[in-house]
């Protein structure tokens, strides 16, 4: 009896000791079946799945400058391709086939599509981005075998990725939308014309192994084995699609708060290295007399009027591992800085600087100059000025800037999207767990995200005013 309880313990050790992370950098269209592919791993194997869902053009442009996934699953087979002609991707295969679907309140039969197509009694019809989404691509190669691309032209829309697309229709922005299927059933829609597969080009859906890991090896076999495929039919991809509502995977409220907590810690932190670069950075504009004090102060507002996504792109350059800056820290032994929180505290530092420089300089240029030379002549050091009258008498401009610097980095969205990806519990903030809500069209936990952070902007601003109004009574 004893020797059993050895030999039960001695395997649970095992088992936790061979325990492993994978890090899945999943397409947005896949999301739901890999959710519940990766519960059913974990329960199985022990190992841990984290999920970073995307676009397929933005996860593989994190690959491309760094992102270190152990797994990537595409919604296309070109860009894994491309990973395993460049030598990163250690094997790559086919693990779903995508189907399109045509829904909305425009669709009169569903089980002849092409007449609601040829009748043209609708506005719009969404598709995804030929360009760029492999469903877009999809849906302009049905249309042209159907003789209809151009006959449409005038009423074609286009999302930026099929889960834009498919909120098009939803909404009712669009009556009609040509989306994928997996979608459809997914938010349990059975009123779709299934188009025939012959009309488009196979959509498949290649999954690249990035890493050599047991869980990653694990989990790629895992989806090759009869279970995981027939689950991956149920959700709406194959020849022959299921033709029943699964059950909805919604994030769970845990997710969410760790959202939160990390977007605050986030805030808190690029709020202190703010305070400290930024407040000598406003006293040298303030009070200094450099000829190299207006380049300075013009760089310092750029972020001011530069797009986000701008910014946050030639962040990406300069910090990724062939960036001049990322490259040469990684040469030193340093951690890698894209996709990770403390490149996401660089971006924000840089992105939020005007909103607490501004602040402190408009402070600090209101301060009386007579009032230090009058402490200097008391025989008061500078380190006695500054604590006797400068921050007593630039106390609003300390308070508006800290509040102002945290402010901003809570609802930070481009910068911190291009430099660091959706990681769970490592990048996904606050601003970002809701554009991924409203790509899945969770409307209400997006509504309770949105909502509170609403009212986080209007109190912030309520303090800020307040404390400008207080000021102006009582003077400097």
């Amino acid at each position: 009896m004893f020797a059993q309880r050895v030999a039960l313990l001695l395997g649970a050790l095992a088992a936790v000791a061979t325990a492993d992370e994978v890090r899945v950098a999943v397409a947005a269209n896949f999301r739901a079946p890999c959710e519940e592919l990766a519960r059913r791993f974990e329960a199985s194997s022990g190992h841990r799945v984290v999920l970073n869902v995307g676009s397929t053009g933005s996860l593989f442009a994190q690959l491309h400058n760094g992102a270190s996934y152990d797994v990537f699953l595409a919604a296309d087979a070109r860009r894994p391709a491309a990973l395993e002609a460049e030598g990163r991707a250690l094997e790559r295969f086919t693990y779903a086939e995508g189907r399109l679907v045509l829904l909305g309140s425009g669709l009169r039969d569903p089980v002849d599509g092409e007449a609601s197509l040829r009748a043209g009694a609708f506005a719009h019809l969404a598709l995804a981005n030929p360009e760029t989404a492999p469903y877009g691509a999809a849906a302009r190669d049905a249309l042209r075998r159907l003789g209809l691309w151009e006959q449409l032209e005038p009423k074609r829309v286009y999302g930026e990725s099929v889960g834009h697309t498919y909120q098009l229709v939803r909404s009712g922005s669009a009556e009609l939308g040509l989306v994928a299927c997996s979608q459809a059933l997914a938010d349990g829609v059975h009123g779709y014309w299934l188009v025939p597969a012959e009309l488009h080009a196979p959509i498949l859906q290649d999954a690249a192994r990035m890493s050599d890991t047991p869980a990653a090896r694990a989990f790629c076999a895992w989806l090759r084995s009869e279970e995981a495929q027939a689950l991956i039919a149920a959700a709406g991809y194959g020849a022959d699609p299921t033709r029943g509502a699964t059950e909805r995977l919604r994030t769970p409220a845990s997710s969410a708060w760790v959202a939160v907590r990390l977007t605050l810690l986030l805030a808190a932190t690029s709020t202190a290295v703010l305070l400290v670069l930024g407040t000598p950075l406003a006293w040298w504009l303030a009070r200094g007399r450099s000829r190299w004090r207006v380049p300075v102060e013009a760089a310092v507002a750029l972020p001011l009027v530069l797009p986000p996504t701008v910014l946050g792109f030639y962040l990406l350059v300069l910090l990724g591992p062939r960036g001049p800056l990322g490259g040469v820290w990684e040469g030193l032994g340093g951690p890698r800085l894209v996709f990770s929180f403390g490149g996401l505290v660089i971006g924000s530092v840089i992105y939020s600087l005007p909103f607490v420089v501004q602040p402190l300089r408009t402070s600090f240029q209101a301060i009386d100059p007579s009032l230090l030379e009058a402490a200097a002549t008391l025989r008061a050091g500078w380190l006695d000025r500054w604590w006797s009258v400068v921050l007593p008498l630039a106390r609003p401009g300390f308070l508006a800037a800290t509040v102002l610097g945290f402010a901003h980095t809570v609802g930070e969205f481009g910068v911190v999207l291009m430099i660091g990806g959706s990681v769970p519990g490592r990048t996904k903030v606050l601003s970002i767990a809701i554009f991924d809500h409203v790509e899945q069209l969770e409307y209400t936990q997006a509504h309770w995200l949105a909502g509170g952070m609403l009212a986080f902007s209007f109190a912030t601003l309520l303090l800020v005013y307040a404390t400008q109004r207080k000021f102006e009574r009582v003077g400097p």
